[in-house]
């Protein structure tokens, strides 16, 4: 295939590859802190993410609030992610470099999901209009469990939160503490 029809074609395919890696990842993040899938949002990534989970339902691999079908299954979206646009070379693959790659990348999409919310939702506790609204109350949802361990620890503030603030700096240092020594793993395998 000339690079004029492989082109638009590697586009299309890696954006829906980037979709699926994302839903899932909220579908992920849905499971592990139990938000009211009551939200029409999380109703809209359940309906869209149950015919592809439900064939790995028959598969025990569930530990507490992790199913580890789910991460498998976007660790191999993510290495499809990674592979695809080389699929048509003569490449040699290291499954085990793929692997490790598909691993960071998948913390590193999780702490940019975080990051991104924190900041929403920051932003958007600002403004009385947007409390109700069901993307809102999502975040909040999903972003609670971070916000308590910091809040017990910080005295109160009269009515200032730093909370997120400080999930900021703790996700920034998690990147640089957790994600890069994973692709760093790389040149040692």
């Amino acid at each position: 295939m000339n690079s004029y029809f492989s082109d638009p074609v590697l586009l299309i395919i890696s954006t829906a590859l980037g979709f699926l890696k994302y839903i899932m990842i909220f579908r992920l993040l849905f499971e592990v802190t139990r938000v009211n899938f009551y939200n029409p949002l999380c109703q809209a990534v359940v309906k869209i993410t149950n015919p592809i989970l439900a064939p790995l339902t028959m598969l025990p691999l569930r530990f507490g609030r992790f199913d580890l079908s789910i991460i498998l299954l976007i660790l191999l979206i993510i290495a499809i992610e990674i592979l695809f646009p080389y699929f048509f070379q003569n490449i040699d693959y290291n499954l085990s470099h793929i692997l490790i790659f598909s691993l960071g990348l998948l913390l590193k999409t999780i702490l940019n999901i975080f990051f991104w919310m924190i900041i929403i939702g920051a932003v958007a506790s600002w403004f009385f209009m947007y409390h109700n609204h069901p993307l809102f109350s999502l975040i909040n949802e999903l972003c609670e469990p971070l916000y308590q361990p910091v809040r017990s620890i910080l005295p109160p503030m009269s009515g200032i939160d730093f909370s997120p603030i400080i999930l900021l700096l703790l996700i920034q240092l998690a990147e640089m503490l957790l994600v890069r020594p994973i692709f760093g793993l790389i040149n040692f395998i």
